[in-house]
């Protein structure tokens, strides 16, 4: 399978970095290259991870990395991510 991030994705990643980046430079880097390191890992398994509870639909996964979800949609031969959210954004 070959994977695809979406814009949604490597903007809302992007920025994160960018903000560690201020204070740590070192660590933004780590952290960015373990982040695609885990998104590529997918392809071996996609359905590795849980079914998203973001969606009601069997194909979109959540990958938890961190404290961060890191969202999926598994199509035929491509596994397309498409968001990056903090994991405790949704809860009240």
């Amino acid at each position: 399978m070959k994977i695809e991030f979406l814009p949604s994705f490597v903007h809302r990643l992007e920025g994160f970095i960018e903000i560690i980046a201020e204070d740590k430079p070192a660590a933004a880097r780590k952290f960015h290259k373990e982040i695609m390191t885990a998104c590529q890992e997918i392809q071996n398994f996609p359905y590795k991870h849980r079914k998203s509870i973001y969606f009601d639909d069997d194909q979109i996964r959540d990958l938890v990395y961190q404290g961060f979800v890191i969202i999926y949609k598994i199509d035929r031969e491509t596994i397309r991510v498409f968001a990056f959210v903090n994991r405790d954004a949704f809860r009240e």
